[in-house]
């Protein structure tokens, strides 16, 4: 946000001397639409069903909060079967008490006063068939001199992990999957810090082999592309088939440094073990999730290139209002791990 900020500061700052002598306001001559309703939900089987529910605002009009929607009734429908009414919590979020099961046809139907009945569908996928295809934890410990302070000495130990999973495709049906990695570090329990990790798909399928050649190749057709897939993929050209991806995780476990002899400080140990945690997810999502990411994703992309970009509609499954209802089911491998080693930047 701030970058696009500053570039429309930016190109003010260049127009503002070419037209400040002929400025002129243009009056809007459309017609104003109704405010219509907004319902964004991501439903999954770890959690009850929640939606959230708002009120669309004008494009051209004040930017103010989302107003919520407060005086609603929700409806859940399995397999158009009324199952529960969503109870309003606060914000607009309305909350059920069901989990909703692999395969599950899901139907919200929304009634609000001064606005359509809203319905929206989506079905709940089976969790992605992944598999521990190779994994490989190796430990070094090394010892570097400083060329600019020759008495001192540092000893690092560290840990690496080389790490296969295997996805395999179901045939004949459109898949589409993601793929997220996080690194958590906690305390006794007492979460630290937790850190989205960048990963490219690019790196991590390079190792797969196809009678066309590269599977990445085969999903993105190039790397241009794959800077708005964000993580995100279909099965289009590669039903059925194995995709391996690969993984390299690297940590320090330990640096102590030594000078004359003598261990110093240099504000990378936490003084005591903590534990650190990876969690790699790869996800199978909802044709109309897929969409409403991939719109998204592209939308945020034309917003960098300024005001006078073609605009991108972001995609919707909501009949009478705007949101997304998507769904998704997620595989996790977990490693954990000990260290006393922390950056000097990271907060004590």
């Amino acid at each position: 946000m701030k970058r696009t900020v500053t570039l429309y500061a930016l190109l003010l700052f260049i127009f503002a001397g070419s037209f400040i002598s002929c400025e002129k306001d243009i009056e809007f001559k459309g017609k104003v639409t109704d405010p219509l309703l907004v319902m964004n939900a991501l439903l999954t089987p770890e959690s009850v069903v929640s939606v959230q529910l708002s009120q669309s605002r004008f494009v051209l009009g004040e930017i103010t909060p989302f107003n919520p929607i407060s005086n609603a009734t929700v409806s859940l429908f399995v397999h158009n079967s009324l199952k529960e009414q969503l109870t309003h919590g606060e914000n607009g979020t309305y909350m059920g008490s069901y989990f909703p099961k692999p395969g599950d046809e899901i139907k919200i139907e929304v009634v609000a006063d001064r606005f359509n009945k809203l319905t929206s569908h989506t079905v709940i996928p089976e969790k992605p068939h992944v598999e521990v295809n190779d994994s490989t934890v190796t430990m070094r410990e090394e010892e570097y001199k400083s060329p600019y302070q020759p008495n001192s000495l540092s000893k690092i130990t560290s840990r690496d992990m080389q790490l296969q999973l295997k996805l395999t495709d179901k045939a004949n049906e459109e898949n589409y999957y993601y793929l997220k990695a996080m690194q958590y570090i906690s305390d006794n329990g007492m979460l630290l810090s937790e850190e989205v990790i960048d990963i490219k798909l690019s790196e991590v399928l390079k190792n797969n082999i196809t009678d066309s050649g590269n599977l990445f190749q085969d999903i993105f057709g190039d790397e241009e592309e794959t800077e708005k897939s964000d993580n995100l993929f279909s099965d289009l050209f590669v039903d059925g088939k194995d995709i391996l991806f690969d993984f390299s995780l690297h940590n320090i476990l330990e640096a102590i440094t030594y000078v004359d002899g003598e261990m110093v400080d240099d504000g990378n140990s936490y003084g005591k073990e903590v534990t650190v945690e990876y969690v790699i997810e790869i996800g199978e999502s909802s044709k109309d999730m897929y969409q409403y990411l991939i719109s998204g994703n592209k939308a945020l992309n034309a917003e960098d290139y300024g005001p006078f970009t073609e605009p991108v509609m972001i995609h919707t499954n909501i009949e009478n209002g705007l949101g997304i209802l998507g769904a998704y089911n997620t595989y996790r491998f977990s490693s954990r791990f000990q260290s006393n080693y922390l950056p000097y930047y990271f907060p004590r």
